[in-house]
C-alpha cells in the first residue's frame, strides 16, 4: 500500500514538474478555437452595434491629434515653414534612434562594424547647414510601399552583425497613395525630409511622386475612397507594376458602379504624379469607406493578420506590434499614433494601472471590451475578451519571448499570435503586471 503510495505521489510530481515546464518553456501562442475570430464573435452577441458613427470617427480623430503631437492634420498645415522648425524636426527624428550625437554608435552595416565615416556622412546627409530661414511646402504622394527612415540612409544599421530584420534607421513603412508634406532634401539629393499622417522622415524621392497642392489635398481629404480591410493586398498596377498595401490603406475612387470601384493609383512619370486608373471590385479585401467601427470588426480585423511575421517597423512588408493595432483601427477610419508608448495613453477612455496589484490590473482588464490596447513603453497589445474559464486573451505581432524553465533563454517568435494577457514577460513575471495604460474608445 506505502509503494502504491509512493508511485501514485511521484507520479503527481513528475507530472507537476512537466506542467511546471511545458508552461514555462511553451510559446505564448494560443493554436485552439480561441484563435479563430468565431469564437471571439459568438460570445460578444452585441458586437455588430456600431460604437462611433462618421462623425464620431472625426471628433476621435480630432481628440486623438490634440492629446498627440506625432499625429498631423496634413490640410492643415502651413504653406511655409521655418528653417529653424525644420531643423527641430530632423534632429527630433535623429533623436528617436539616438542618432542625435557624434558619437558612433556599436552597430553593424552590411555585416560590418559601422564606421565613424559612415555615420558622419548619414548625418551630414541631412544637411541642416543648408536650411533656408523659409521654406515653401512641396507636396508629394507614395507610389509605392516604402520606408520612412530616421536618417537618409537606405542601408540598415543592426545591433549584430548577422541580424537582417531590425533595423535601427526603420521608422516605418509607407502606403501607395499616402500624401506627405516636403520639407527639405538630403545632401546627396536622394532623400526628401517629409512629415506624414503620423511620422517625420526620410524617404527616397524615388518613391514619391510631385504634385500641385490641390491634388494632394485630394489624396489626404478624398471625397471618395477605397480602403484595405485584408491584412495586406497586392494591386496589378499598369505597366507591370505591383503594389502593396496593407491594412486600412486608403485609396481615392474615381467612381463606383454595381459593386466595382475605379481606383486612383499613383505613379510617376520623371518624378511628377502620374495617376493610373484601375478598377477592382469591393470586396472582402477591399471596402467602398471605411468598415463600421464595432466591436466584432476589431475582432475580424485583427484575426486577418494571424500568423504574419513580425515585421519591425513595417520591414519584411509586415507589421509590428504599433502597427498592427494601428492598422486595424485605421481600416474603421480611426488614426491612432505609430509608437507603441503613444497609443493606449492617447485613448478617449484610458486607465493607467500604476500602482495596482496584479488582482487589481486583471479585474481592469475584465471590464474592457475588445478592441482595447494594453500597452507599456515598449509593446502593445489588443484585447479580445476573456475565454470561457475566465482567462483574459489577447492578439500581438509578438517579435519575441522569454523561457525560464529548462531552457532559459529568449527566444525569436516574430509572429502575429494569440495569447494571455498573463505569458510570462522577461522578468518571469505575468505580462499584465507591466503593462502601463489600457485605452479604449
Amino acid at each position: 500500500m506505502r509503494i502504491r503510495a509512493e508511485k501514485i505521489l511521484l507520479a503527481f510530481f513528475l507530472l507537476a514538474f512537466c506542467w511546471q515546464l511545458s508552461s514555462a518553456d511553451a510559446s505564448p501562442e494560443i493554436t485552439d478555437e480561441r484563435a479563430t475570430p468565431a469564437y471571439w464573435v459568438s460570445r460578444h452577441p452585441e458586437g455588430e452595434r456600431v460604437l462611433l458613427d462618421e462623425a464620431g470617427v472625426k471628433n476621435v480623430n480630432a481628440a486623438l491629434r490634440q492629446h498627440n503631437e506625432t499625429l498631423v492634420d496634413l490640410a492643415a498645415m502651413p504653406e511655409t515653414i521655418t528653417g529653424n522648425e525644420i531643423e527641430r524636426r530632423i534632429e527630433a527624428v535623429q533623436a528617436l534612434g539616438d542618432f542625435d550625437t557624434a558619437s558612433v554608435p556599436g552597430l553593424y552595416k552590411n555585416g560590418a562594424a559601422l564606421t565613424a565615416y559612415s555615420y558622419g556622412f548619414a548625418r551630414k546627409n541631412c544637411n541642416l547647414a543648408s536650411l533656408p530661414q523659409e521654406e515653401y511646402l512641396r507636396y508629394g504622394i507614395v507610389t509605392e510601399r516604402a520606408n520612412l527612415r530616421l536618417l537618409p540612409e537606405a542601408a540598415g544599421w543592426f545591433e549584430s552583425a548577422g541580424d537582417t530584420h531590425y533595423d535601427t534607421l526603420q521608422a516605418t513603412a509607407l502606403d501607395p497613395a499616402e500624401p506627405v508634406a516636403i520639407l527639405a532634401d538630403s545632401y546627396d539629393g536622394k532623400f526628401f525630409f517629409v512629415a506624414s499622417r503620423y511620422y517625420d522622415g526620410w524617404l527616397a524621392k524615388s518613391s514619391l511622386g510631385l504634385t500641385d497642392r490641390d491634388t494632394w489635398l485630394g489624396y489626404v481629404q478624398p471625397a471618395d475612397f477605397a480602403v484595405v480591410t485584408a491584412n495586406k493586398k497586392r494591386i496589378a498596377a499598369p505597366g507591370g507594376r505591383s503594389l502593396i498595401f496593407q491594412m486600412g490603406a486608403k485609396i481615392p475612387v474615381r467612381s463606383a458602379e454595381s459593386g466595382r470601384l475605379q481606383l486612383r493609383l499613383p505613379g510617376a512619370e520623371a518624378g511628377k504624379l502620374r495617376e493610373e486608373l484601375v478598377t477592382l471590385p469591393a470586396d472582402d479585401t477591399l471596402h467602398h469607406g471605411f468598415l463600421p467601427c464595432t466591436e466584432n470588426n476589431f475582432i475580424r480585423q485583427g484575426f486577418r493578420f494571424l500568423g504574419d511575421v513580425y515585421g519591425w517597423g513595417g520591414l519584411d512588408d509586415s507589421v509590428d506590434c504599433s502597427a498592427f493595432v494601428a492598422d486595424v483601427y485605421r481600416s474603421m477610419g480611426v488614426e491612432i499614433p505609430r509608437d507603441a508608448d503613444q497609443q493606449a495613453k492617447s485613448m478617449p477612455d484610458v486607465t493607467d494601472l500604476s500602482g495596482m496589484s496584479e488582482e487589481e490590473r486583471l479585474a481592469a482588464l475584465s471590464r474592457c471590451r475588445p478592441g482595447t490596447l494594453l500597452a507599456n513603453n515598449t509593446h502593445v497589445m489588443m484585447y479580445l475578451g476573456e475565454d470561457a474559464d475566465g482567462t483574459p486573451i489577447v492578439l500581438q505581432s509578438m517579435s519575441s519571448w522569454f523561457s525560464f524553465g529548462s531552457d532559459y533563454g529568449k527566444h525569436y517568435l516574430r509572429k502575429v499570435i494569440a495569447s494571455t494577457a498573463t505569458f510570462l514577460n522577461a522578468s518571469g513575471n505575468p505580462y499584465i503586471d507591466g503593462v502601463h495604460y489600457l485605452g479604449s474608445l
